[in-house]
């Protein structure tokens, strides 16, 4: 019986005691940083934070995180570790959003005008010395006349306020490149004009779902020799919306109203998943298309086209 006593004493303390060594590891104990900063991003979650400040991700911890709401919803940004710290203030900081750094956000489909226009804004640099930044930029992939469409990529990134343009760009252009590696794509041209459909497409459809067909249906009209046409590309010259009386009338490149194949450079910067939707292009008989109220319809002819833009109320 006291020997029975005594292992039950043992067992209770060993209990006790890997709970107490839990306790104080998540709360008590600390570790120092001297200006260390982790980049959340989207999608990054605690485990990554954990490893990039070198920390283990224990039974405590997913205790404390599945009490506190479960998958906590990271804010992005820059968050900066200068003292010591417990796990328990870490993932405090993160949780209440104590950022550190300047935004800059890169919707899907902004063009280089709408980012230059932000980056000014932000005080990240001027048209001008952008622009100054490209024209010394060593890039893999082809760029005529110092116009790098299409490879801002769309990402939410986070810079310290002392930031370089020159650094800006580069981050944002490695991120392309982190995307689409230059040795996956040796075709160079090839993947530049599927990056100016791939544009377009982001542009003309919001649904995932549709995209690989609106761009099998443009890769089609290249295939026959018929025009593009779609209003994006003139909108993006123009930098408004084409009026039909601007499509019949203006000659330019990017008008695919009045000009057959794919316009000069991309009339703006697609994610990979758009990209992606391009170089898998469904196949089909359709050619053509148009987007209403959140809805996509399809047609083999221009007549069934018509047809279906007036019941769907498109066309008065």
């Amino acid at each position: 019986m006291k020997n029975t006593l005594r292992i039950v004493y043992v067992v209770i303390f060993l209990i006790l005691f890997m709970c107490l060594a839990l306790f104080y590891n998540f709360f008590a104990a600390k570790k120092e940083y001297k200006n260390v900063n982790i980049n959340v991003k989207k999608g990054t979650t605690f485990t990554q934070i954990y490893e990039d400040l070198k920390l283990n991700y224990g039974i405590i911890d997913r205790i404390y995180l599945k009490l506190n709401g479960g998958n906590i919803k990271l804010k992005v940004g820059t968050y900066k570790f200068n003292g010591k710290f417990s796990k328990y203030e870490i993932i405090k900081k993160i949780k209440n959003s104590e950022t550190n750094g300047v935004k800059l956000t890169i919707p899907e489909g902004f063009t280089s005008k709408q980012l230059f226009a932000r980056m000014e804004a932000l005080e990240l640099g001027t048209t001008e010395e952008i622009n100054k930044v490209l024209s010394e930029v060593d890039f893999p992939y082809p760029h005529e006349n110092n116009n790098f469409e299409g490879y801002f990529y769309p990402e939410t990134y986070i810079f310290s306020e002392n930031v370089t343009t020159k650094q800006v760009i580069r981050t944002i252009l490695d991120e392309f490149l982190k995307k689409f590696p230059p040795e996956k794509y040796p075709d160079k041209k090839k993947f530049y004009d599927d990056l100016k459909l791939a544009s377009i497409v982001e542009a003309e459809v919001p649904d995932e779902v549709d995209k690989p067909k609106v761009a099998g249906i443009f890769l089609k009209r290249l295939e026959i020799g018929m025009k593009l046409e779609s209003d994006a590309t003139l909108k993006y010259e123009l930098g408004r919306q084409a009026t039909r009386n601007d499509l019949k009338s203006q000659n330019t490149a990017y008008n695919s109203y009045k000009v057959k194949g794919l316009p000069p450079t991309p009339i703006g910067n697609p994610p990979i998943e758009t990209v992606k939707a391009v170089l898998n292009a469904q196949k089909t008989d359709d050619l053509f298309f148009f987007t209403y109220k959140g809805k996509t319809y399809y047609s083999k002819t221009h007549e069934e086209h018509l047809k279906k833009r007036r019941e769907s109320g498109q066309l008065k």
